[in-house]
C-alpha cells in the first residue's frame, strides 16, 4: 500500500519503486537507487549532501559508497562522535546538521536516512535544507511513518523506559551490532506534517511504504508470523506502513 501527497509534476518513479519494496528482503538497495537517480538527473556530476552519514547508507557501508562514487563531491554530516566515517568524504561535520558550517545553495542533492524521526525541532531541520540546496535542488528523506502502530509501540517503550533493555535482549548490545537508541520524536512524520515544514520548496512528494514482514526485525521469532498477520491485515484496509518516504525539490 502506498499513500501519495504531492505537489509539482510527478516526474520521480515512484511505482517502480513501491513495487521493489513490496518483495524486497531489505530496503537499502532500493532507497539507494532512489538517490542515484536524484544525482543522475541532477546537472553534471553534483555536490550531494549525506545528513547522518555514520555507518554507511542505512548501516551498510558498500550502498554508501556506490553513492560517493556517483556524486561529483561528498559532503557527511554525523553528530554521534562515536562513530567513524569512511574516507570518500571530501568534507565532514561532526556536528547536528542544523548546526553544521555550509554555504547556502551549494548541493544540488541531500538526503537523511532514518534521522527525521529524531528531530526535536523540524522547522530548523527543514529550514536549513531549504538553505543548503541550490535552486532546483532535491533531498530525498528516508524515515518512519508516524501513523503505524511500530512508532506508537517505540514512544511507549520509550516512557516506559524498556526501549533498550527489550533491544539488549532481543538484539545484543549497541557495542555488539544492533543500532543505537537515539530518543525518537515522530514531530515530522506524517504527509502533513512534511508538507507543513516542506511548504517553502517548489515540489513535496510523500509516500507511505509497506509490505508483509516490514517489522520482523524488532519481534522475536515467536512473534513474528502475528507480526506478518498485521501486516496483510493493515495492507487489506490500505493502512500506511511504517516506512515514510519523501522527496522536495527546492
Amino acid at each position: 500500500m502506498a499513500t501519495s501527497s504531492a505537489v509539482g509534476p510527478r516526474a520521480f518513479p515512484w511505482d517502480s519503486y513501491l513495487e521493489r519494496y513490496r518483495t524486497a528482503t531489505w530496503r537499502g538497495p532500493i532507497w539507494r537507487d532512489m538517490v542515484l537517480n536524484a544525482i543522475a538527473d541532477a546537472p553534471g556530476r553534483p555536490r550531494v549532501l549525506d545528513i547522518g552519514c555514520g555507518l554507511g547508507f542505512d548501516d551498510d557501508l558498500r550502498l554508501q559508497t556506490s553513492i560517493a562514487a556517483a556524486a561529483g563531491s561528498y559532503v557527511g554530516v554525523e553528530p554521534d562522535p562515536e562513530i567513524p566515517l569512511a574516507p570518500y568524504f571530501e568534507e565532514t561535520h561532526r556536528c547536528y546538521f542544523e548546526d553544521a558550517p555550509l554555504a547556502p545553495n551549494s548541493f544540488q542533492v541531500a538526503f537523511a536516512v532514518m534521522v527525521l524521526e529524531h528531530l526535536p525541532d523540524p522547522a530548523r531541520f527543514w529550514s536549513k535544507v531549504h538553505e543548503v540546496l541550490a535552486p532546483g535542488g532535491v533531498f530525498l528523506g528516508f524515515t518512519m511513518d508516524a501513523r503505524h502502530p511500530f512508532c506508537r509501540a517505540s514512544v511507549l517503550a520509550a516512557r516506559l523506559r524498556v526501549k533498550d533493555l527489550y533491544l539488549d535482549l532481543l538484539k545484543g548490545r549497541r557495542r555488539e551490532g544492533r543500532y543505537a537508541n537515539y530518543p525518537v520524536h515522530y514531530r515530522t512524520n506524517t504527509p502533513e506534517r512534511v508538507r507543513h515544514f516542506a511548504s517553502a520548496f517548489s515540489a513535496c512528494e510523500v509516500f507511505s511504504f509497506s509490505r508483509v514482514g516490514e517489522c520482523d526485525y524488532y519481534l522475536p521469532k515467536a512473534l513474528k508470523p502475528v507480526g506478518r498477520a498485521l501486516d496483510r491485515h493493515a495492507i487489506r484496509r490500505g493502512k500506511p506502513g511504517s516506512v515514510l518516504v519523501m522527496r522536495t525539490v527546492k
